[in-house]
C-alpha cells in the first residue's frame, strides 16, 4: 500500500480558477520569460505567480490527474498527446526552468521551497517526454491513462449525474482519439512495459462493456443510452485494436532493454529522490541497512521465544528463531474481505485516537476519509492506496482503498495474501497508511497555501514522512509495543532496504528475475504477495522504491538531531506538526524549516 486524518487545524478553503482552453497552455510559454517590450523591461513574475501559471497549464495537459486533484472541470477532456501538444508542453517546462533560474535564490523560506519543487517537477517533465522520449517509447503511459480514464468519475461525489454523463461520452472520444495517437507515435518500448500495457488494454476493454457501461447508463436518461451504448462500442473497439497493434506488431520489434542501464539509472536517481546520491552509494547504505535490520530481528525474535516459548530449547540458528515469530505473526489474520475491512475501519479509529491522546500531532476537527476494498477496475486492486482529495477540492473526502482478494479465489492464493496482510502487519501499517501517514499528511497539504506541494511533493518526502510514522508511533507505545507488531515494521523497514537495493542491482548490474526473488527471500524475508510483486516494481517503478528507505532515513537523522540541539525543549508534537504543516518539501531544507519555527521567525 502507498504512498501516500483528523486534527484541529485552521482550514483555508482556496478557490483556483481555470482556464477552459488550450490555449492556456501556451501562455505560460510567452508569460514565463522576461520579454522586453521597447525600452521597458517588465518586473520578473514572481514564485507564487510563476507556480499559479504553471499549475494551470499542467491542469490543462494532464486532465485526468487534475481530476483525481479535484478538478472537477476537467471532466469532460482527456489526455491528447499529438506531437505539437506535447511539444508546447516541453516548451513551458523548459521556460519555467529559465525563469526560475533567471530569478536566483528567492528570499523567502516558502518561496525557496516552492521554486525547487518547482524546477524539479519541470526537470522530470523534460526527463519524461525529451530524454525518455515517452510519446514514441511508452506504450505504458497511453496504457495507464486509458486505463484510468474513469477512475475519478465512478468514485468522486464532485459531479451531478447531468454533468457526468457529457464527460464520459466526451472521454469516451478522447479514449478512440488517444488510441490513434498511440498506434502512430509509438515505434519502440521496453518488453516490461509493453506488456503491462497490453494486459492493462485488455483488461480495460473488458471493463468498458462490463461494469463501466452498466454504471454509468444510470447517469444518461433512457433516450440517451443508445448513444452512450454506440460510443462505448465504438471505443472498446478502439482500445481492443491499440491492444493488438502492440502485441503483433510493436511487440515483435522492440529494442529497449527493461534495464535502464547505470548511465541512466544514474541520471535519474537525484532527480527523481531530490536528493544528491549515486547508485553505488545507494546500494552501500541499503546493504547496511538490511544487515543492521536483520540483526534487530534476531534479537527480537529470541526475545519472542524466550517469553512465548519458555519451555522449549532454543535452537542456534537465526532462520529457525526467526521463521517461528513470523510464523506466529502470520497467523493472527483474517480470512475473508469483510473481516479485513472491518480490521481496518477499527485501525483508523484506534490510530486517530492514539495520535490524539499521545500529542503527536495536531488533528482536524473531522475526518474526511472514505475506506473501502480496491474496486475491481482499479489497476492497484492487488495493492491498494491513499488517494488525496487534491488542492482543487480540499474538502472532498480522501480515498483509502485496501488491498483485496476475490473470496472465492483459491485457497492457497487466498492463505498467501492473508499472511502477507496478517493483523499485526496492518495494525503496523495504519499509521504509515492514515493517522499520522499519509491521509494526515496528503489532507493538509491540500488545505494548504501551496499547491505546488500538494502537486508536486517528491515520494521521498511522503513515503519517508510516512515510513518514519511507523517507528515514531511504535516508539510512543502503540499497540502497546507488541513485539509482532514491531517485528511487522522491522520486516517492512527490512523490504524497503532491499527494494532499494535490487533497484540499482537490476537496473545497473544486470540481475535477472530469480537473482531477485531468491535475495528478496532469503535475505530480505519478503512475505509471499510482496515478494512476488518486487520484481514488477523493480521495472515499473524503481526510482519510487528507493524513497521510502532513504525518506525515512532523512527524516530520522533529522529528528535526532533536533533532540539534541533543543534538548528538552524538544517537542515531538512540534516537530511533527511543521513538518505537517510544510505541505512538503525537499528533505534538505526541513532543518531550516523547523530552525524557523523554533525561533518564531
Amino acid at each position: 500500500m502507498v504512498k501516500h486524518d483528523p486534527c484541529h487545524f485552521p482550514c483555508r478553503r482556496r478557490k483556483i480558477t481555470l482556464r477552459p482552453h488550450w490555449a492556456a497552455i501556451l501562455l505560460i510559454a510567452a508569460t514565463l520569460p522576461l520579454a522586453v517590450t521597447g525600452c521597458q523591461e517588465p518586473a520578473a513574475p514572481s514564485v507564487p505567480e510563476l507556480a499559479a501559471e504553471y499549475i494551470r497549464a499542467w491542469q490543462e495537459f494532464y486532465p485526468s490527474a487534475a481530476l483525481a486533484e479535484g478538478d472537477a472541470s476537467a471532466a469532460p477532456r482527456f489526455e491528447d498527446f499529438a506531437a505539437d501538444r506535447v511539444a508546447a508542453w516541453v516548451a513551458v517546462n523548459q521556460e519555467l526552468r529559465q525563469a526560475l533560474d533567471r530569478l536566483g535564490p528567492p528570499a523567502s523560506l516558502n518561496d525557496r521551497i516552492d521554486a525547487r519543487m518547482l524546477h524539479r517537477q519541470a526537470r522530470s517533465e523534460e526527463e519524461r517526454w525529451v530524454n525518455d522520449q515517452a510519446l514514441r517509447h511508452s506504450p505504458g503511459l497511453y496504457g495507464m491513462s486509458i486505463g484510468n480514464a474513469f477512475t475519478h468519475l465512478l468514485v468522486r461525489d464532485n459531479l451531478t449525474p447531468a454533468q457526468k454523463a457529457p464527460a464520459v461520452l466526451a472521454r469516451l472520444t478522447g479514449i478512440r482519439r488517444l488510441c490513434g495517437q498511440a498506434r502512430v507515435n509509438l515505434s519502440d518500448g521496453r518488453p516490461a512495459d509493453t506488456a503491462a500495457a497490453i494486459r492493462g488494454l485488455d483488461a480495460a476493454a473488458a471493463f468498458l462493456e462490463g461494469e463501466f457501461a452498466a454504471a454509468a447508463a444510470g447517469w444518461f436518461e433512457a433516450a440517451q443510452r443508445p448513444q452512450l451504448h454506440q460510443s462505448v462500442s465504438e471505443t472498446v473497439a478502439s482500445v481492443r485494436e491499440l491492444a493488438g497493434h502492440l502485441r503483433h506488431h510493436l511487440q515483435p520489434r522492440l529494442t529497449l532493454a527493461d534495464a535502464y542501464g547505470r548511465e541512466i539509472y544514474g541520471r535519474k536517481l537525484p532527480l527523481i529522490l531530490d536528493m544528491d546520491i549515486d547508485p553505488d552509494e545507494l546500494a552501500a547504505v541499503a546493504e547496511e541497512e538490511i544487515q543492521t535490520v536483520r540483526r534487530e530481528m534476531a534479537a527480537l525474535a529470541e526475545t519472542w521465544w524466550q517469553t512465548t516459548y519458555p519451555a522449549e530449547p532454543m535452537p542456534a540458528d537465526f532462520d529457525t528463531r526467526l521463521q517461528r515469530a513470523l510464523t506466529d505473526m502470520e497467523t493472527n489474520r483474517a480470512s475473508n474481505q469483510q473481516d479485513f475491512l472491518q480490521l481496518f475501519r477499527d485501525l483508523i479509529q484506534r490510530a486517530e485516537d492514539f495520535t490524539r491522546d499521545r500529542q503527536l500531532a495536531t488533528l482536524p476537527a473531522e475526518r474526511t476519509l472514505y475506506t473501502a476494498l480496491s474496486p475491481a477496475h482499479f489497476a492497484g486492486a492487488a495493492v491498494g492506496g491513499v488517494y488525496s482529495s487534491g488542492p482543487f477540492d480540499p474538502e472532498a473526502d480522501t480515498l483509502f482503498y485496501l488491498p483485496t482478494i476475490p473470496d472465492d479465489a483459491p485457497a492457497e492464493a487466498r492463505e498467501g495474501f492473508y499472511r502477507s496482510f496478517n493483523n499485526h502487519f496492518n495494525t503496523m501499517i495504519i499509521t504509515h497508511e492514515i493517522c499520522p501517514g499519509h491521509y494526515l499528511q496528503l489532507k493538509l497539504a491540500a488545505r494548504g497555501d501551496h499547491p505546488v506541494r500538494s502537486l508536486f511533493c517528491p515520494a521521498v518526502f511522503s513515503e519517508g514522512w510516512a515510513t518514519f510514522c511507523e517507528e515514531m508511533t511504535l516508539g510512543a507505545g502503540w499497540d502497546d509495543d507488541h513485539p509482532l507488531t514491531r517485528l511487522a515494521h522491522l520486516r517492512k523497514r527490512l523490504e524497503n532496504a532491499v527494494r532499494a537495493y535490487t533497484s540499482v542491482q537490476v537496473h545497473c548490474h544486470d540481475w535477472d528475475r530469480d537473482r531477485v526473488t531468491r535475495f528478496a527471500v532469503e535475505e530480505g524475508l519478503l512475505p509471499p504477495q510482496f515478494s512476488t510483486n518486487l520484481w514488477s516494481r523493480i521495472l515499473h517503478s524503481p526510482l519510487q522504491l528507493p524513497s521510502y528507505f532513504l525518506g525515512y532515513r532523512r527524516i530520522r537523522e533529522i529528528c535526532r538531531s533536533e533532540q539534541e540541539r533543543l534538548g528538552p525543549q524538544f517537542s515531538l508534537r512540534r516537530f511533527n506538526d511543521t513538518i505537517l504543516q510544510s505541505g512538503g518539501l525537499p528533505l534538505d531544507l526541513l532543518p531550516d524549516l523547523l530552525a524557523m519555527d523554533n525561533t518564531g521567525q
